[in-house]
């Protein structure tokens, strides 16, 4: 059980159309062994109905439309596997899609103005063990006993397509000495660090899949940067964090994710090329970074022609500029003739 006020942890879920997923994940929270004290879902307005299921499941409350400006309705819950103890369910309905970054930067917002402590985020497809978070805040306990510097916690983000228990989602890199990414090295399976794992911790983090963080850290790092719209702005968010905490995931705190697709050109390439050029400034080698960049984007654009060649070279020259935000024309870019 929640042991102190000041230990109060919200999840912050961010969804758009993945009705099904999303159920899934609210599940697998609503049964974690240490019971969360809220979970805040941002819906990204969502048209497939997600707003109209978890009425029907009795989870929200009714919510306004969204027209001009955010919702949110707050229902308590009790939790049938802990009796005697209430969650909190805030759902925020978007007037429009803001993509993973601004519905991340919204539900942070909230979260923190609500005077929640600790933070658990992660997107809608996410599906944590039921021992997660119990893993999470016994290290971080730990952790707060034995070092002064304040730290982030991170989940290991597992394959859900694998039942190895050692193939991941997302890539475990690697810290150089004055704590920038290894260029180029990427472990795909945890057996390839556990020569580096001390304590049950390994450093590194996976943002925004699992991510437990403590809300007073948001004055010092910053919400993330909502004109990313998708795609890096989880990167913008760790590397702003690095300078400020530590980075560790935690062993035993399983979650599993769908391993995302490879060798797509969609798009969304758009917000991937471009945005990777804003993360790029954090790090060290930054012309060598972007000229790699560049490289590995005109090899996926090309097959797709002079559109895929023009989407990259827009995507670059707004990356190189710093030219953000949502840009709609680019969402039918490769379907038009």
């Amino acid at each position: 059980m929640p042991d102190n006020k000041d230990a109060k942890t919200a999840a912050v879920v961010v969804t758009h159309n993945r009705q099904t997923l999303l159920g899934q994940c609210l599940d697998a929270l609503l049964g974690q062994s240490h019971p969360l004290d809220a979970i805040l879902i941002v819906d990204n307005c969502s048209t497939d109905g997600t707003y109209e299921a978890l009425l029907g499941r009795d989870l929200i409350a009714p919510a306004e439309n969204a027209e001009d400006a955010p919702s949110e309705s707050i229902k308590t819950v009790p939790l049938a596997t802990h009796p005697g103890h209430d969650i909190e369910i805030r759902y925020v309905r978007m007037p429009e899609n803001t993509g993973g970054a601004g519905g991340f930067h919204e539900g942070i917002r909230r979260a923190v103005d609500a005077g929640f402590k600790w933070l658990w985020l992660m997107d809608d497809d996410l599906l944590p063990t039921t021992e997660a978070l119990r893993a999470l805040i016994e290290k971080k306990e730990t952790l707060a006993r034995v070092q002064n510097r304040p730290f982030l916690l991170n989940s290991v983000v597992l394959s859900q397509e694998h039942e190895d228990d050692d193939t991941l989602a997302f890539p475990l890199q690697e810290l150089s000495r004055g704590g920038f990414p290894k260029m180029g090295v990427y472990h795909w399976h945890l057996s390839e660090v556990r020569h580096q794992v001390r304590d049950g911790l390994y450093r590194w983090a996976c943002p925004f899949n699992g991510t437990y963080l403590p809300a007073a850290a948001i004055a010092e790092i910053g919400l993330p940067n909502k004109d990313f719209y998708i795609r890096g702005d989880e990167k913008d968010f760790l590397w702003r964090a690095a300078r400020k905490l530590d980075l560790y995931t935690v062993l035993d705190s399983k979650v599993y994710h769908p391993k995302p697709q490879t060798g797509v050109f969609d798009w969304k390439q758009y917000y991937a090329i471009r945005n990777m050029f804003v993360v790029n400034r954090h790090f060290n080698f930054t012309i060598l970074r972007n000229l790699r960049l560049i490289v590995a984007a005109l090899a996926m654009g090309m097959p797709r022609g002079r559109r895929g060649i023009a989407l990259v070279l827009r995507a670059v020259r707004d990356g190189l500029r710093g030219r953000l935000g949502k840009r709609d024309d680019v969402h039918t870019w490769l379907s038009t003739s």
